[in-house]
């Protein structure tokens, strides 16, 4: 029996799906794989880099106060860096360009093992990074 893991996907309870919906498909180009809505509060949306071939995914999930899930927790804002999400690009030059204009974000920064580091918070909190790995040229 095959005990490999095949995929993963991070769930956040948003305080307001519709602002977390565009900032994770519209201002971060993530591709919305589902969407639900369960008519009695809860109400999300599945979304990864593309449609086919996808084995990391981000849910955005409001759950109301009237749902058997509710926590009181889900209606506030993140006010830590407990978790953050950090999402690889080939190009953080182009996230630099695009970002500045359009959402609030710290960088880049120039990590000490070489990658440089764009970091934003999503409409709830939750610090994202979006890393370029860097390849340095060691010259002998």
């Amino acid at each position: 029996m095959n005990q490999n893991l095949l995929s993963l996907k991070t769930v956040i309870r948003t305080k307001n799906f519709e602002k977390a919906k565009k900032f994770y498909n519209e201002i971060l180009n993530l591709t919305i794989v589902e969407e639900y809505d369960d008519g009695s509060g809860s109400r999300g949306c599945i979304m990864g880099f593309n449609k086919e071939n996808n084995n990391a995914f981000i849910e955005i999930s409001e759950i109301k106060s009237t749902h058997s899930y509710y926590q009181p927790a889900f209606d506030r804002s993140l006010d830590n860096d407990k978790v953050d999400i950090q999402i690889k690009t080939d190009s953080i030059d182009y996230w630099v360009e695009k970002l500045n204009k359009i959402w609030e974000t710290r960088g880049p920064i120039k990590r000490p093992w070489g990658s440089r580091y764009l970091y934003l918070r999503d409409p709830d909190g939750v610090l994202s990074h979006l890393p370029k790995l860097v390849v340095l040229e060691i010259k002998n």
